[in-house]
C-alpha cells in the first residue's frame, strides 16, 4: 500500500482552553490542521506551513527539543491513518501541539476547508461531535497535559 509522510496539528488556546479545528472539505468531518510534508521540507516546516496556510495562524510547536544536532522538537506520536475512498493509501501522520503565537486572526482558507473555528474540549467530547475519536483523544490528552502554559 502506498505511504503518504504528513504531519498534524492540535492547535490549542491555553487562555480559552480550546481548540481549533477545520471542517475537512473531503472528508466532511471536523479534525486538526495538517497534510502532507514536502519534499523539501522538514516535519517541522511541513506542520507551521499547513497550519499557516489552513488558518492563517503562526503557532509555536509545543515540546522538548530532542539532543543533537537536528534540534528537533519531539513529537507527540506517529500515528497511521488509513484513508479509503476509492484512494486507498496511508497516511503517516508526526502529531504535534501547538499554541497561538501573535496574530490570533483566523483566514479561512476555502479550498482547504469548509469551515474553521474554535471548539472546547466538553464540545469535542460529545459523542454527536463529527471527529475521529484521535481527534477526541489527543485534545483531551493536551488538554491534561498543557492547562497552563
Amino acid at each position: 500500500m502506498e505511504k503518504h509522510f504528513c504531519t498534524c496539528v492540535h492547535i490549542y488556546n491555553p487562555k480559552t482552553r480550546n481548540f481549533l479545528l477545520i471542517n475537512h472539505r473531503k472528508l466532511g468531518v471536523w479534525l486538526q490542521p495538517g497534510g502532507h510534508i514536502d519534499p523539501d521540507e522538514d516535519p517541522e516546516e511541513s506542520a507551521l506551513r499547513e497550519v499557516y496556510e489552513e488558518t492563517g495562524l503562526k503557532v509555536r510547536l509545543l515540546g522538548k527539543r530532542l539532543p543533537g544536532p537536528n534540534d528537533f522538537i519531539q513529537p507527540l506520536a506517529i500515528q497511521k491513518d488509513y484513508i479509503g475512498g476509492g484512494h486507498d493509501h496511508l497516511h503517516i501522520d508526526i502529531v504535534y501541539a501547538a499554541v497561538p503565537d501573535g496574530n490570533n486572526k483566523l483566514i479561512h482558507n476555502k479550498r482547504e476547508a469548509s469551515n474553521l473555528r474554535w471548539f472546547s474540549l466538553e464540545e469535542i467530547l460529545n459523542p454527536s461531535f463529527d471527529t475521529f475519536s484521535s481527534v477526541r483523544e489527543w485534545c483531551q490528552y493536551i488538554d491534561g497535559c498543557y492547562p497552563d502554559i
